[in-house]
């Protein structure tokens, strides 16, 4: 029977583990001062211990270092940690793969937008907990969507991945969280290398007898490819070294794959494919190119990057810039000469030149579109992948109806342009809930959008702002009804000024402050005390939940001008005032602001008045007596006739009159006076009560 046996693609290290252990294995090389790493470098024990003979020790705790040079490993660590190994003097260097660094700015930045951060992965794995302290400890740690009912979740929620986290746990942990929280913002930061292993390895799993994962027991990202090749239901076994392979397990079979965890090297792997060649000679064997591939690299390389051996057009790569040009970026992606984007497979964007996209040292994702040129370089697109990984991001997040947030990049003809990976429109009529004039303001700002059409085939994408506003008003909307009550004050804000008054937004939903209720004095227009866009306290006058009417006074909070004026002023008293309006009988002046008294029109003269405005016109400056104050119904009345000097008595007549004549008269001065039966400070109060 012939063992034929196959190396699944990306089998071995990442590129994490790659450049931290090149790194310190060019320290140990170079330099003659002590060498820490800071807890294992990789979770690889044969890997640890080679280490150790090249003189790099792997330290727990550093504080009791003096001297020397500690390199933080892949799994990056909390900014404390850095912090105070400087201050101790100690030289640092930062391997942190460049994954799990942009998974904890990920974290911070969601810290800074107001979401709770929330991490799927192992609470304890060294990655996590580097995370975790990026955000001062302030984040939830979820390995199971089942695990997030055990946590209170706030309304803004922000997620990402442990970089070695399975897609499928992800993307459950997500889907859960779509119906608890009112908002969400994901980013997947797993590793593309991470996705790619696993999928190599379902894939293998499923064409062969039996598996072999070979990788430190400790690894997380190793067990959980056991147990993806497990769930094929295909025999597996997890190994670490060669010495662990029984003849027995490949007596009845005929094909195996072997594949391998992220801290796994070359050397383990090539001595695995070299033990198990052994037995495939007994039965006769046929080997596959990738055994005789691993067999011509060196041990020294300590790693696999079988990938390379395999380039081909489509494959994914994580690399570094190593130059920028105007019009093109050359990358390492680790094959014996780097790879080359020219301008026009950089980005989604016009630009002039690359360095407006990428700089030196940038680590970017890219794809393989064209192999070597008469050059030697390798053909990369950082647009194409991006613009695939865009893709599946949109269509998710159509279909589970997420909010994205994405740049406006430019006006057109009818809406907007924004970059989401691809070229997405917002039409006009959705970019606010309001008409909006001037698009132009919007170029350059970060939109919250919703997909509200996905045409593939024509690489369209139309995007909606009004629908993440008008939701976020409703949501507002629920939870101020909730909290108002008559007789509160609240902070609203102006958004609207017309003749009869103001609308104020409390949050979502608005209420009306009518111009009655603006001031104790007399305004002639809201405009006069309010501003569109003023932030302002109101008082709740009346609240109809049911039809969602909601009355406010603007005055009740203002101090009451009448409780003064009463303490200062009586009847009798000399005030100045001015005229704000004449009437068919009299004229209202203005004593203070806020209080307001009437000359009736027989207190204008002493004279008959047929008119108010034959004596005073709106405007005048005059003095009068106050005559009567109604302090129930906050009433004044005032006389300009009081402060005119009495007329002359009229002379006696010098005839003097008939007995007849005197008796009569004496009798009719002798006889009761009608009167009218109302003093005139009741006149004047209604007078006001006619007015009013």
């Amino acid at each position: 029977m012939v063992l034929e046996i196959v190396l699944a693609d990306h089998a071995g290290f990442c590129f994490g583990v790659k450049r931290a252990t090149d790194l310190v294995m060019d320290l140990a090389r170079q330099s003659d001062r002590p060498l820490f790493t800071l807890g294992p470098l990789i979770h690889n024990p044969q890997v640890v211990q080679r280490l150790e003979e090249v003189g790099v020790k792997a330290i727990e705790d550093y504080h009791d270092i003096r001297e020397g040079i500690v390199l933080i490993r892949s799994h990056g660590v909390p900014p404390h940690v850095i912090d105070e190994i400087t201050e101790q003097g100690l030289e640092i260097i930062d391997a942190t793969c460049p994954y799990v660094k942009r998974a904890q700015e990920y974290a911070k930045q969601l810290v800074e937008d107001g979401y709770q951060v929330l991490i799927c992965g192992d609470q304890n794995h060294p990655e996590v907990i580097g995370i975790v302290g990026s955000v001062n400890y302030d984040a939830l740690v979820v390995k199971t969507a089942d695990e997030l009912s055990e946590h209170k979740l706030r309304r803004k929620v922000g997620v990402i991945a442990q970089t070695t986290l399975s897609i499928q746990s992800f993307q459950g942990v997500v889907s859960r969280l779509l119906e608890l929280a009112k908002e969400i913002k994901v980013f997947n930061t797993i590793c593309t290398t991470t996705e790619e292993k696993q999928k190599a390895a379902s894939d293998l799993a499923r064409k062969v007898d039996l598996m072999l994962v070979i990788g430190g027991r400790n690894s997380a990202n190793t067990n959980r490819l056991v147990e993806i090749c497990h769930n094929q239901e295909v025999t597996t076994y997890h190994i670490e070294t060669a010495h662990e392979l029984e003849k027995d397990w490949f007596r009845e079979v005929e094909r195996v794959g072997v594949t391998a965890g992220a801290s796994t090297p070359n050397w383990i792997i090539k001595e695995v494919l070299d033990v198990m060649s052994e037995f495939a000679d007994e039965k006769k064997e046929v080997l596959t190119d990738e055994v005789n591939n691993t067999e011509n690299q060196t041990e020294q390389e300590m790693m696999l990057d079988h990938s390379i051996a395999q380039l081909k057009k489509g494959q994914k790569y994580t690399g570094t810039v190593v130059q920028v040009k105007d019009d093109a970026v050359f990358v390492n992606i680790g094959y014996k000469s780097d790879g080359i984007i020219t301008l026009d497979e950089l980005t989604n964007r016009p630009v002039q030149s690359a360095d407006e996209v990428v700089k030196e040292g940038d680590s970017i994702e890219v794809v393989v579109i064209g192999l070597e040129d008469e050059d030697g370089n390798i053909h990369l697109s950082r647009k194409r992948l991006a613009r695939e990984q865009a893709w599946e991001s949109i269509l998710e997040a159509y279909e589970q109806g997420q909010i994205l947030e994405a740049e406006v990049t430019r006006v057109v003809k009818g809406g907007l342009v924004v970059d989401i990976g691809l070229r997405g429109f917002v039409p006009a009529s959705h970019v606010a809930i309001e008409y909006v004039e001037n698009l132009e303001q919007f170029v350059g700002q970060t939109l919250k959008l919703k997909v509200i059409e996905v045409d593939r085939a024509n690489n369209n994408v139309v995007l909606s702002r009004k629908v993440v506003l008008e939701e976020e008003r409703e949501a507002a909307k629920a939870e101020t009804i909730a909290k108002l009550e008559e007789g509160q004050t609240v902070e609203g804000t102006v958004t609207k000024i017309v003749d009869f008054g103001a609308f104020i937004d409390l949050g979502g939903i608005e209420g009306l402050l009518h111009i009655s209720e603006m001031s104790w004095g007399r305004i002639d227009h809201p405009s006069e005390v309010l501003q569109e866009g003023e932030q302002i306290n109101v008082k709740v006058l009346k609240l109809d939940i049911e039809n969602e009417r909601i009355a406010l006074g603007l005055k009740q909070i203002l101090p009451d001008p009448w409780i003064q004026f009463i303490e200062n002023h009586s009847v009798g008293d000399v005030v100045n005032g001015t005229i704000t309006k004449t009437v068919d009988f009299g004229a209202f002046m203005e004593i203070v602001p806020g209080i307001e008294g009437l000359i009736h029109i027989s207190q204008l003269a002493r004279r008959h008045v047929e008119k108010a405005t034959e004596v005073v016109q709106v405007g005048d400056k005059v003095d009068t007596k106050i005559i009567n104050i109604n302090e129930a119904e906050r009433k004044v009345g005032l006389s300009m006739k009081e402060l005119e000097p009495a007329p002359a008595p009229k002379p006696k007549p010098e005839k003097s009159a008939k007995a007849s004549d005197r008796k009569e008269a004496d009798t009719y001065s002798t006889a009761p006076q009608e009167t009218s039966g109302f003093s005139i400070g009741e006149m004047i109060g209604d007078i006001f009560d006619n007015n009013k």
